[in-house]
C-alpha cells in the first residue's frame, strides 16, 4: 500500500495539473473585425481566476492531508477518488459561466464547490487514524482547530449559492472569498495540528482541558519550542535549553510543574532526565 499511495499521489497532482489546463483552455479570445471585446475578454478571465483559486486550494489542502502519510486504506482512496471526480467537473461549470453567467450555471458551480468541501472535510477525518496513534482523541483536537473553519466554509458557500439565485455576477464575485478564506488559515492550523500530535495521550487531553485562551497561549509556546528544538538539530545542549525556555514559559503562564510539562511529552521527559543526569554528574564530580 505503501508504494500504490505513492503512484496515487502522482496520480492525483496530475489530474489537478490538468483540470487547471483545461481550465484556461476554455478562457476564449475572440477577435472580430480586428477588435478585442475587452469586457467580455475580462468576464472570462474573472470566471476564470473564481475557478482557478478554488482548484488550487483544494491542490493545497489535498497535498496537506496527505503529507506525512505513508499508507492510506482502500476506504480513503475510493473517498480521494470521488474528490477528484468531484473537482474534474469545475472544469465543465466554468465553461458554462464563460458562455453565459447565468442564475443556473453560478448554483451549479456552487454545489459543486460545497461537494469538494464536504469530501475534504470527510477525507481529513477519515485520514487520521493513518497519521496518529491514537485517531479518537486527536479528532477532537481537529475539530477543535478545523471545525468552526469548516462549518464557517460550508456556510458561507451555501450562502453564496442563495446569492446567486437573486445575482449571479455578485454570487461569482463572492466565491472567490471561499479558496482565499481557506488558504489563509489552512497553513496555519495545519501547523497547530501538526504541533499538538508532538504531545502524547496525556499532553494531548490536558490541552483539550485548557480554556480557549490558554490554548492559544499554549500553542504560540508549543511552536516556539518545537522551532527551537528542529533548529538545533543534534545540539543536545541546544534542546536542553529549547526545553528549558519552554517550561519556565508554560510554569509562569499557567502554574504547573516541570514533570507535569515532560507528562506532555514523550521526548521531554527524556530531555529532563538527561538534564538531571548532568546535574548529578555536577554533584558527583565536586564530591569526588
Amino acid at each position: 500500500m505503501k508504494k500504490f499511495k505513492e503512484r496515487f499521489d502522482v496520480f492525483s497532482d496530475a489530474v489537478f495539473a490538468i483540470i487547471l489546463t483545461i481550465m484556461v483552455l476554455e478562457v476564449p479570445v475572440e477577435v472580430v473585425n480586428g477588435t478585442i471585446d475587452y469586457t467580455q475578454l475580462a468576464q472570462n478571465i474573472g470566471v476564470y481566476v473564481v475557478s482557478f483559486c478554488f482548484v488550487a486550494d483544494c491542490w493545497y489542502k489535498h497535498a496537506l492531508i496527505f503529507n506525512e502519510v505513508d499508507e492510506v486504506s482502500h476506504r480513503i482512496i475510493i473517498r480521494d477518488f470521488l474528490l477528484v471526480l468531484a473537482v474534474s467537473l469545475i472544469p465543465a461549470f466554468t465553461k458554462l459561466m464563460i458562455s453565459d453567467i447565468t442564475q443556473t450555471t453560478v448554483m451549479m458551480c456552487g454545489v459543486a464547490y460545497l461537494v469538494v468541501t464536504v469530501m475534504e472535510i470527510v477525507i481529513a477525518r477519515s485520514i487520521l487514524p493513518a497519521k496518529y496513534s491514537d485517531p479518537e482523541r486527536m479528532k477532537g483536537v481537529y475539530t477543535y482547530i478545523f471545525g468552526k473553519t469548516n462549518i464557517g466554509s460550508i456556510t458561507m458557500i451555501i450562502i453564496f449559492i442563495i446569492v446567486a439565485y437573486f445575482s449571479p455576477i455578485a454570487g461569482l464575485v463572492l466565491f472567490i472569498i471561499v479558496p482565499v478564506r481557506s488558504f489563509m488559515s489552512n497553513a496555519s492550523k495545519q501547523q497547530n495540528l501538526a504541533d499538538i500530535s508532538e504531545l502524547d495521550a496525556i499532553g494531548v487531553s490536558s490541552f483539550m482541558k485548557l480554556s480557549e485562551k490558554d490554548r492559544r497561549k499554549f500553542l504560540n509556546y508549543l511552536r516556539r519550542y518545537i522551532h527551537e528544538a528542529r533548529r538545533s538539530d543534534n545540539n543536545a545542549e541546544a534542546k536542553k535549553n529549547a526545553w528549558h525556555h519552554f517550561v519556565r514559559e508554560v510554569q509562569q503562564a499557567f502554574g504547573i510543574s516541570e514533570q507535569q510539562v515532560s507528562e506532555w511529552f514523550q521526548d521531554a521527559s527524556v530531555l529532563r532526565k538527561r538534564s538531571r543526569d548532568d546535574i548529578e554528574k555536577v554533584r558527583e564530580h565536586n564530591l569526588s
